[in-house]
């Protein structure tokens, strides 16, 4: 018993030590007693092949029982022998939180028509031209015959220049800036479902914008 426990019972001894509460600790610790030799005769018995079931009921059942012991310990003498999960909650809050990287997702999505074909070709000949791309496994340059490889090639030059694309109206626009909710997933630039990637991650919108 500690020193502050002795100064609690000096002035709040007349609070405890009843016979009510005398008696509700008698119970209470025979109550503990039968079910500890219980559990321990089953945990003796267990070989390893049971269902966790069975010990995860059994854990319960003594847990409940230990709670309901110091309880009445508490009622009959003031003091907690067991600090339980009050221990477990200090020991939380002594923990300094881990610091996060701050991580903000920029998610977009541009749909455009294309109205002249082959000036949209032209652009992105040109510009795979002045920027090649990587050769493919024949050791040439993927050919400019489609839109969306033209478009491909002026965006590797200039960024997105969904705005002043030759040949081609911006039909509608949207982007959005995520701070992302912890835990989640970083985006991996080499997963094979690129679709699911680009998806914004769970977390807050900060800013928004829209074009049409």
């Amino acid at each position: 018993m500690t020193e502050v426990d002795n100064q609690e019972l000096t002035t709040t001894g007349e609070q405890f030590f009843s016979e009510e509460s005398r008696k509700a600790l008698a119970e209470a610790s025979r109550l503990l007693a039968e079910r500890l030799q219980a559990h321990t005769e089953a945990l003796l018995a267990m070989t390893g092949d049971e269902e966790q079931a069975g010990l995860y009921e059994q854990n319960a059942a003594l847990e409940e029982l230990v709670e309901g012991w110091n309880d009445a310990v508490y009622e009959h003498t003031g003091t907690a022998p067991l600090l339980l999960d009050d221990e477990l909650e200090d020991e939380e809050d002594e923990e300094e939180p881990e610091e996060q990287d701050q991580v903000i997702s920029v998610v977009s999505r541009f749909d455009l028509r294309v109205v002249d074909l082959e000036a949209l070709l032209e652009a992105g000949r040109a510009a795979q031209e002045r920027h090649p791309a990587e050769l493919d496994e024949s050791g040439e340059r993927e050919p400019v015959e489609s839109a969306e490889q033209a478009i491909y090639e002026i965006s590797r030059e200039v960024g997105e220049a969904w705005f002043e694309l030759p040949g081609v109206d911006l039909v509608a626009g949207a982007r959005a800036y995520v701070v992302p909710e912890y835990p989640f997933e970083p985006l991996e630039a080499d997963a094979e479902d690129v679709l699911t990637e680009v998806s914004a991650p769970n977390g807050a919108i900060t800013h928004a914008e829209t074009w049409a």
